[in-house]
C-alpha cells in the first residue's frame, strides 16, 4: 500500500519589501533616538554652563563684598579728620582703602621736608601710598624710592609733625574695574597688576551712598545681558570713623 504524498509548506520569512520596510522603520527610530539624545545634550550642557556662569557671578560678588567690608579698617582717625575716604569711586574705578601696617618716626617731619626716616622699611615699596597724621591733621604721600632708614616721598611735607604724636600708616588699596576691551572684571592691589576677577563680563556698576554708607553692586554677562547680579554693602568701618 503506497503511502499517501505530503505536500511541502511553503518557507515562512520576509519579503524583500518586508525587511526594506523594516530596516527604514528601525533607521527612523535610530536617527530619532540620536536626535533626541544631541537635543538632551545640548540642554544639559546649556544648563551647566548657566548654573557654572551664576556660580562664578556671585563668587565674584562674595570677593568684592569681603574687600569692601575691609575698607576704612584701621583709618578711623584719618577718615575722621577727612584726611582719605576708606572707598573712593570715580567713573569706572571703586578703590577700598585699609590699614596694612604702621611705623614709628625716628625723628620730627618738617614743612617741605621730602624724607622720612622711619625705625623699620619692612613692606615699604616704590609707588605705594602712606598716611602720616597726628590728632588734628594729616597727609597722604608716595613713595618715590627707599633709603636704609627711610623713604623718600613724591611730595613734600605740607606741615610739621612731632614724632611722639605722629603716626606712619602703610595704606593697602584694592581697585575693582571692569577692563571692557577684554570684557573681564579686574582687580588690583596696590601696585601689583590687575587680575581678572569674572570674565565675560558685560557690565559693571558701583555706588557708595555716603548718606547711608551703602556700596551697592551689580554686574551682568556677556551670556545673558538681561540677568543682572545684585549685592549691597555696609562697610562698618567707615561708618564707625564717620560717627566720631
Amino acid at each position: 500500500m503506497s503511502r499517501p504524498k505530503i505536500k511541502a509548506s511553503p518557507e515562512i520569512g520576509f519579503s524583500l519589501i518586508e525587511s526594506l520596510l523594516s530596516l527604514s522603520i528601525f533607521l527612523i527610530i535610530v536617527l530619532s533616538s540620536l536626535e533626541f539624545f544631541g537635543f538632551t545634550r545640548d540642554l544639559f550642557f546649556k544648563l551647566k554652563t548657566k548654573q557654572e556662569t551664576k556660580e562664578a557671578a556671585l563668587t565674584a560678588l562674595d570677593k568684592m563684598r569681603f574687600d569692601i567690608c575691609e575698607g576704612g579698617l584701621g583709618l578711623q582717625q584719618p577718615i575722621s579728620l577727612g584726611v582719605l575716604d576708606g572707598i573712593t569711586q570715580s567713573e569706572d574705578v571703586l578703590t577700598i582703602v585699609s590699614k596694612e601696617k604702621n611705623f614709628a618716626l625716628l625723628d620730627n617731619l618738617s614743612a617741605g621736608q621730602i624724607s622720612i626716616q622711619l625705625k623699620s622699611t619692612s613692606k615699604l615699596k616704590k609707588g605705594r601710598k602712606v598716611c602720616v597724621f597726628d590728632s588734628t591733621k594729616g597727609e597722604i604721600k608716595s613713595i618715590s624710592s627707599l633709603e636704609k632708614e627711610g623713604i623718600v616721598l613724591s611730595a613734600s611735607m605740607n606741615s610739621p609733625f612731632l614724632k611722639e604724636e605722629t603716626s606712619v600708616f602703610l595704606l593697602r588699596e584694592v581697585s575693582l574695574f571692569l577692563d571692557k576691551n577684554q570684557h573681564t572684571l579686574r582687580r588690583k592691589v596696590n601696585t601689583s597688576p590687575a587680575q581678572p576677577l569674572l570674565e565675560e563680563v558685560s557690565m559693571f556698576d558701583f555706588h557708595h551712598e555716603k548718606g547711608t554708607n551703602l556700596v551697592r553692586l551689580s554686574i551682568s554677562l556677556v551670556i545673558n545681558k538681561e540677568k543682572e547680579y545684585e549685592t549691597s554693602v555696609f562697610p562698618k568701618n567707615i561708618a564707625l570713623a564717620s560717627s566720631n
